[in-house]
């Protein structure tokens, strides 16, 4: 399993909890897989799990759904690039990128 390959699955999923729990399942996997890289993961995975937390056993309108896959995805493809480059100097950044950004959302999970 790869980050992109979860990436993928994600994005090719209906918005939803279940998506998320897969989601922070793959992450948990990738940090046992890849321990060099798991800042990146477990940082996608406190999302995940936060979506589930706070909207399992809510009824969430279609479009906030698909609203927070798409934001999720942002994250997603800016982690999936810097991993891809394979150097420290652009997971750092792009670990920061992700973490600024999200402090500046809404916080939705």
């Amino acid at each position: 399993m790869t980050f992109s390959t979860v990436l993928n699955k994600f994005a090719s999923s209906l918005p939803g909890t279940d998506t998320y729990v897969k989601l922070r399942q793959s992450m948990q996997t990738l940090i046992q897989e890849d321990p060099n890289n798991a800042s990146v993961y477990f940082l996608v995975f406190g999302f995940a799990r936060t979506y589930v937390m706070l909207y399992e056993d809510q009824e969430v309108s279609p479009q906030f759904a698909e609203d927070n896959q798409k934001l999720m995805l942002s994250y997603l493809h800016i982690l999936d690039e810097a991993l891809q480059k394979g150097d420290a100097a652009s997971l750092y950044h792009a670990l920061n990128r992700v973490v600024n950004e999200y402090e500046n959302s809404k916080k939705v999970f």
